[in-house]
């Protein structure tokens, strides 16, 4: 069910403590010469938007659309928000909800410049909102990290952004949008050991990277080896992950709050 085609009367009849919630998160920022500028947040919505369907008793809601891109900022088209402006914005959309008496509330985001504010988001809302709502943020990809890594073709840096796993999950969900022609290669190194560029890979250290310096393009890994039957087997590998997260999360216990 999509939030916005939904009457008020219809939301008012919705089962408040079965119910999940899902509010997308991506961002609107360039994905090499290829891919919109809106594919993150576009597939973050239809990943949601199915797992949805296959879940039962769950709603999305329409997506801010913009994020957290400031790494992004020297490519044209890209749009950063503050990183306040996104917190601020989310904490009033979950503040509506619990309003409205909604217990389950997951943040679904598939922007990985997103990843540390949906940190903050799932600490500072579950703290706010103890007692009323269970509140749970994740990534998609990072979610279904493993499901991915069995499906992927490229070598390590292969799946960074405008990649191999996204040129092929656009090309499956809005394939006349993809510029295939057009797509360029980039490995690139990150300079030290210690960082990663691949959407896989495990990162401790924390640091600002400006794409600019990484990439001429914006593409960080390998589209050549993209296609639809591969989106088709990641798109459905990401959502059964989600949807297996969904069941998970319905049953989690809300707890008393305490004075």
């Amino acid at each position: 069910m999509r939030w916005e085609e939904l009457t008020s009367a219809e939301i008012g009849a919705l089962e408040r403590d079965r119910t999940v919630v899902i509010l997308p998160l991506g961002s609107v920022e360039q994905h090499g010469n290829h891919l919109p500028l809106g594919t993150d947040t576009m597939l973050a919505e239809a990943v949601s938007r199915a797992a949805a369907e296959a879940s039962g008793d769950t709603v999305v809601m329409p997506p801010p659309w913009y994020g957290f891109s400031a790494h992004h900022m020297r490519f044209p088209g890209s749009i950063t928000l503050r990183a306040e402006t996104l917190l601020a914005l989310v904490e009033d959309v979950v503040a509506s909800l619990v309003r409205h008496g909604f217990r389950r509330i997951l943040i679904v985001n598939g922007h990985g410049g997103n990843n540390g504010l949906i940190d903050v988001l799932a600490s500072t809302l579950g703290n706010t909102h103890y007692g009323a709502a269970r509140i749970a943020a994740l990534t998609y990809f990072t979610l279904a990290r493993e499901a991915i890594g069995k499906l992927r073709k490229s070598k390590p840096g292969g799946m960074g952004h405008a990649c191999e796993f996204e040129t092929s999950m656009v090309q499956h969900v809005r394939p006349e949008l993809v510029k295939i022609a057009q797509a360029e290669t980039c490995y690139p190194d990150p300079g030290s050991r210690y960082l990663t560029t691949d959407l896989l890979g495990a990162q401790a250290i924390r640091l600002y990277h400006d794409f600019g310096d990484l990439s001429p393009t914006g593409t960080l890994g390998d589209p050549a080896f993209a296609s639809p039957e591969a989106g088709k087997a990641f798109f459905a590998a990401v959502t059964a992950e989600l949807a297996a997260f969904i069941a998970d999360f319905r049953g989690w216990t809300i707890p008393e709050r305490h004075s």
